[in-house]
């Protein structure tokens, strides 16, 4: 016969650790997308930015997402 689980035999739950400068990289790069976004971004809206700038600075945004949640959770 098989044994039953004892019910007085609880495993604790693993503790999940967040590496803080990943999560910064999340924020900074979210936050390059918001700004520099190529004709919806936030400075565009008051300010002229060219797509020259705009696109490589959305790629560079899209690249700190990438790291920052690669490695967030240990």
């Amino acid at each position: 016969m098989g044994q039953a689980n004892n019910p007085g035999k609880k495993s604790k739950p693993q503790q999940v650790k967040v590496n803080i400068l990943r999560l910064l990289l999340i924020l900074v790069g979210a936050n390059i997308i918001m700004l520099c976004a190529p004709n919806i971004g936030m400075l565009n809206s008051f300010l002229y930015i060219p797509d020259i700038y705009t696109w490589p600075a959305s790629m560079g945004g899209m690249a700190l997402l990438f790291v920052g949640f690669r490695g967030l959770y240990k």
